[in-house]
Order: C-alpha cells, then structure tokens, then sequence
C-alpha cells in the first residue's frame, strides 16, 4: 500500500497526549537526515524520506540505527543472507543516537508504512511499540526461548507475551589505564579516578544520559522507580537521590568526571579515553612541554558498552613496545542498566513469515558468533558463551571456508598480546576475556522501566537529574514532590504545564531559567 497522507494530517487525529509527545517526534523522524546502506544492488540509494514504498514478494527492508561497531559486520551478514537467498534485504541505517532513530521508527508506524518489515528497536522502546500496536507478537516455544540468556529474553517480553527475538545485548563495563587500580566499589572508584587523572562517562542529553543517570542513582541505593510506580518522592529514596545526585555535581566540578562530560555521547567518552593513551605516548618523546597541554583530557577509567573493547583492542597505537595492551577492563562498580537491541515484526510488514525467516539466521549461533568476534556485538545466546569460555574463536577462524565447531583457537601469548598479522584481529584469548565479562555482567544488570511512554519519562527524568549535575539546579532546589508528579504524568503520556527546558518541574525557582 501506498502511504499519501501529509505528517500534518495525521497530527490532526492523534489524541492530545500523543500530540504532546509524538507529534514532533513523527515531524522530525520523517525528516531526519538518515543513511541508506543497500547491500541487495549497486548505485546510489533513495533517501529514508522518499523510502515508502512496500517491498514486493522477495524483498525485506530491516530499519536500524547506524553501525558504530569495529568492523560493522553487521553489514556482512546481511550480505551472506542476499548472496544465499532469494528474498533480498536492505539494511536502513538511521541516526547514531536512539531517540532520533525512535523518531524516525515511531513515525513511519504511526502512518501504517510498509516501508520496513523488520525493527531493529532499542529494548526500552518495546512497550510502546507493541501495546501501539507497530509490532506484531512473535510467539517461541520453548526450545527457542531456553537458547537466550534469560534477562536478554525477558526485554522482549511486554504484559507476558514475547513481541521481539533479541538481536544484540548490552551492558555497561569498565575499562582502565593498565597500571591503574582496579576499583570494585564506587567508592574505590572515585577515589582512584582522583588519584590517576579522572572517570570519563556519558551524561549528554540523550537516552545514554538518562542510562547513566541512573546507573548513578541506582549505585548510591536510591530508585526513580518501583516496578510501574514512581518512588521518587519517598522519603528514603528521594534523599538517596538527591545525595547520589549532588555528589556527581561534586565530581564534575572537582575534575573527578571528565571535563565535558555532561555533553558527551559513548562516541565521545571513547574520543577521551583513547586520546588520553595517544597524548600520553606523545609525553615520553623530548617535547616535554607538551605534557601540561593534555593532561586534563588523559582519563584514567572510562564507563562504555563492550563495542569499546574491539574499538580500541583493533588499533595498534592501543599496544605498547611490547606488543601489551595499554589498557583493561572489568566489571563496572555499582549498578548497570541492560541495553540492546531486540528484532520485531512490523504490524504492516507485507512478509512476516519471511522476516521471522531472517530473524532465525540473525539470531542463529554461527550469526551470533560471528557479529561478536567481528564487531563486537554482545551476544543473546547462551551458547556462543558457553562456546567462548571453552573454544574461543577469531573472526579470521570463523569466517574461513573450512571454518566448524571442531576448530580451535590459534595459541597466543595470552589477552594482552598484540595480534599478528597486517590487519589487527583480536585473539582468541581476549575475545574470551571480554565474553566472560559481559556475561557476568548481564547476569547483575537491571531493565529500564518498561512505560507505553518512556521516551517522555526519560526526557523528564533526565531534564531534572541532569540539572542537578551541571550545576544548573542546586540539590537542594529539587522538589521531589514535583518531579514526581511530572513523572508519573509522562509515563502516561502528559507533558509537564511548561516548557521542559524550563525545569519548572523539577522545582526550578522563578525567574531563572534551565540552560
């Protein structure tokens, strides 16, 4: 089918909260300046805007957002799939940050577009697409559901019924200068990060701010909230969090975070921590008056995801003479909010028992295997870790044509050894490491709250918190009362009396306005 109906005419049936909360994301997604990666013909592809038309028969078109990973094999696979099939798939990359590409996704649904067949949709979106209706159910039985790690599992999962596979997971760790300490509480964290030149983390506002927001609440025992209630405005939880909140602003003005950091996406926290490494190599040559210039940008510890790892593991200035890793990582201090990506069907896709076809081959154990030794992709299946921890394999090993489950890891001199060879690969060891430290992790890790309307909750969430931390709100102006009200009225789709930026209902004094 054909969609001709303007933006502007379907603002006019949404109802008011929606028109709140959606219109502009719906205004704004369509116009998003979106990339196009066609990987079932040559020549220069359409744009995302002009991308409406149903894919016939033999063709499925999958909406994502960009690939930042080392390698995007993520591309590849889709490759594999149209080199081995007859229905063609082309892969619609959106903006790298998750609340434009929401935008874009939510909009094309709400108009009832065929354009996609498949979503690749950030877990905290599941409750509003599937009890939107976008997405259709996608039903497992149980020998299917028992291949996933459970909490992975479940982020697909809305009032009982399963609406996505999951595609990619993701959990937060910590990476570290090697020579540094390694801290296993928060505490020893801020300790060390003063000590050994500061902690980089992503409070930019964005959907990466309110993860880490809460990350930070959540590690100081404090909550935002309780299952489908708001407990902000409980007495103990309220002041752990306007304690847990104050204390970051005490670490960004103190140089503990890293300067910057309530501006910086997971793309810029990597920026400083890698630069931090190519600065201080710089410093052991004869120009010593160098040193002063980049000190405040060589950080010590860093919070990312685990794409981090191959991005950093995969460039050579990251080695020493020795060929060592200059740097580690380990089990992030305090808590960790699970992320990912989950596949779902769209409620208007013209192909849906080919896209569950695809979606199998996505979320089968050799493509899993693969997307986690070749970029970095944290794996949803149980048993590519169980693999790891016993026979862990390189992408060179497993993309070789004699390639099976009998080969074995070439030896290496252990998970800091540099690979071998002119294009870096990361070694069976430490692709090992890294499994195990992202399972461990996923096993501790906590969900966002699963809101019909989280995209407005974590707006008005994240206004409130990030006030706090910049100094733009003092701790003791937040009215917990307010913020709460304007939380439980975002959650069902309410817009706060003014605009957000005003922080008005965060309990910001008249007369002075948010930043």
């Amino acid at each position: 089918m054909s969609v001709t109906r303007r933006p502007r005419d379907l603002l006019r049936r949404l109802d008011p909260a929606q028109r709140r909360w959606g219109g502009a994301g719906l205004v704004a997604g369509l116009a998003l300046a979106s990339v196009l990666v066609s990987l079932a013909g040559k020549g220069a592809p359409p744009s995302v805007s002009s991308f409406t038309g149903c894919g016939g028969p033999n063709r499925l078109t999958v909406a994502t957002g960009a690939d930042i990973t080392a390698g995007s094999f993520r591309r590849d696979l889709i490759e594999e799939w149209n080199r081995t099939h007859t229905t063609q798939v082309t892969l619609v990359e959106m903006a790298d940050r998750t609340d434009e590409e929401r935008a874009e996704m939510v909009g094309r649904a709400r108009l009832g577009s065929c354009a996609y067949d498949v979503f690749s949709m950030d877990v905290a979106w599941m409750a509003e697409f599937a009890r939107s209706g976008y997405i259709r159910p996608y039903p497992l039985e149980p020998g299917e559901a028992n291949r996933y790690v459970d909490n992975v599992l479940e982020a697909g999962q809305v009032d009982g019924v399963q609406y996505a596979a999951p595609f990619v997971t993701d959990v937060p760790l910590l990476f570290h200068r090697r020579g540094v300490p390694v801290p296993t509480t928060m505490e020893q964290l801020w300790k060390y990060a003063a000590e050994h030149g500061g902690y980089s983390v992503q409070l930019g506002d964005y959907e990466g701010g309110t993860v880490n927001l809460l990350e930070a609440i959540l590690s100081a025992d404090g909550r935002i909230t309780d299952g489908e209630r708001i407990v902000v405005d409980e007495e103990d939880s309220g002041e752990r969090v306007r304690e847990a909140l104050s204390r970051w602003h005490a670490l960004l003005e103190r140089g503990v975070l890293a300067r910057g950091a309530e501006n910086f996406s997971k793309e810029d926290t990597f920026s400083t921590f890698r630069n931090g490494f190519l600065e201080r190599a710089s410093k052991n040559s004869a120009e010593e008056s160098s040193l002063q210039a980049f000190r405040d940008d060589d950080v010590a510890y860093m919070r990312n995801w685990p794409f981090a790892f191959h991005r950093l593991a995969t460039d050579r200035s990251m080695y020493d003479d020795q060929g060592r890793l200059r740097f580690g990582m380990a089990a992030l201090p305090g808590a960790g909010i699970l992320g990912g990506f989950n596949l779902a069907i769209s409620a208007h896709s013209g192909n849906p028992a080919k896209a569950r076809t695809l979606i199998d081959f996505l979320t089968g154990h050799d493509a899993q295997m693969k997307l986690f030794a070749c970029s970095g992709y944290p794996p949803v299946l149980e048993s590519v870790y169980d693999e790891y921890e016993k026979n862990p394999r390189t992408c060179g090993q497993l993309l070789a044509p004699t390639a099976g489950k009998g080969a074995t890891a070439a030896p290496t001199d252990g998970p800091a050894s540099m690979p071998t060879g002119e294009d870096t690969e990361l070694t069976g060891p430490m692709l090992q490491d890294l499994a195990a430290k992202i399972h461990q992790a996923l096993l501790r890790a906590e969900s966002r709250p699963q809101y019909s309307y989280y995209a407005a909750f974590s707006e008005v969430f994240r206004s409130c918190a990030r006030a706090v931390v910049t100094g733009d709100l003092l701790a003791k102006e937040l009215d917990l009362a307010r913020f709460a009200d304007a939380l439980r009225d975002a959650r069902q789709g309410r817009a706060p009396a003014e605009p957000v930026r005003s922080l008005a209902h965060c309990g910001k004094p008249e007369g002075r306005q948010g930043q």
